[in-house]
């Protein structure tokens, strides 16, 4: 193939310290011989032998980038800025994927003549084991528009934010003039929500070409991230909350708060039994989003009492100790 050819698709892998799991799944892209591809790798700060494993592949078609430590948004948003493929999939450094993962991907994408399309994916243990599909509501083998796939997944509370089960056109990302927000966390699903918020053409594929391994260690699960990951859900409840006011989204504007509710469902599980500084993030909480813009967003009973737990836990006062006058 010609180097000047635009490539069928631009593989986008952000790592950080992932030298034990990324050799093994650049092999595996790299491995298809069908397809036009780029990987693109960016080593966002890795101490440990990430950048030899990557310097130890010589291909042309595997493209590495490496800078200072700002995260996997980052890290994102600079490959996205050299890339050259017709299609896009974003992949995580420590994953598995299905054999011709990228013919069989790009093929149901120009098919089904799709901006995105979603794919499906394994839950897998630490040790191997298929526990789960990652979603079984997503209308398979249909096309959708992104604002009736935004009604159908807030109505049967399933959105698959996943960043790997998506194909994603590439112009279709240039005119929406989409990038990654830049932060710690939660990122990934505001970058699905503004994806499905461009309103094109959504196209569901129930192949399940990706293994989502479980790992208990993940920075995730530490106690000094959870404020960091609350911080974050009230970062992404503001900005659906912006997104939904916009009047070119009037047509998913409650549908868009709804999910924005359910989102902060995820920061009150967190603000209530595991941050380490509940007050100041209260009063964050308090001072980006108000009760009357959730308003919109409650529909049904368990909304009613999901709402007044955040009016009692968030935004009144908290009660004070009566003092007694000694008998």
């Amino acid at each position: 193939m010609k180097h000047d050819q635009q490539k069928d698709i631009s593989v986008i892998i952000p790592a950080f310290n992932a030298a034990a799991s990324l050799g093994d799944l650049v092999r595996s892209l790299l491995s298809e011989q069908a397809v036009n591809m780029e990987v693109i790798v960016v080593d966002d700060g890795s101490t440990d032998e990430t950048w030899a494993v990557l310097s130890a592949i010589t291909d042309e078609r595997l493209i590495t980038l490496r800078q200072e430590n700002q995260g996997v948004y980052a890290a994102r948003n600079a490959a996205l800025a050299v890339h050259s493929g017709e299609w896009v999939v974003f992949l995580d450094a420590d994953d598995q994927i299905a054999g011709d993962f990228l013919q069989k991907r790009v093929r149901t994408a120009r098919e089904a003549q799709a901006d995105v399309v979603i794919f499906n994916g394994w839950h897998v243990s630490s040790t191997g084991e298929r526990r789960h599909p990652v979603h079984r509501k997503q209308p398979y083998g249909q096309m959708f528009t992104g604002h009736e796939w935004i009604r159908r997944c807030v109505n049967q509370k399933e959105w698959p934010h996943y960043l790997w089960l998506q194909i994603v056109r590439s112009a279709y990302i240039r005119e929406n003039n989409l990038r990654f927000q830049q932060g710690k966390s939660h990122k990934d699903i505001l970058w699905t929500v503004q994806l499905a918020t461009g309103n094109g053409r959504f196209y569901f594929a129930d192949r399940k070409d990706y293994f989502y391994i479980s790992n208990p260690a993940s920075i995730t699960h530490r106690q000094d991230y959870y404020d960091i990951r609350a911080t974050s859900y009230i970062d992404l409840i503001a900005e659906i909350l912006v997104l939904s006011a916009q009047p070119q989204h009037h047509t998913v504007r409650r549908s868009l708060v709804r999910h924005a509710l359910v989102e902060s469902r995820h920061f009150l599980g967190l603000y209530r039994r595991k941050v380490d500084n509940p007050q100041a993030l209260k009063t964050q909480f308090r001072q980006r989003i108000s009760l009357y813009q959730l308003l919109p967003g409650v529909s049904g009973l368990s909304d009613v009492f999901f709402f007044l737990k955040l009016v009692r836990k968030i935004y009144l006062p908290a009660r004070r100790q009566r003092a007694h006058a000694p008998k």
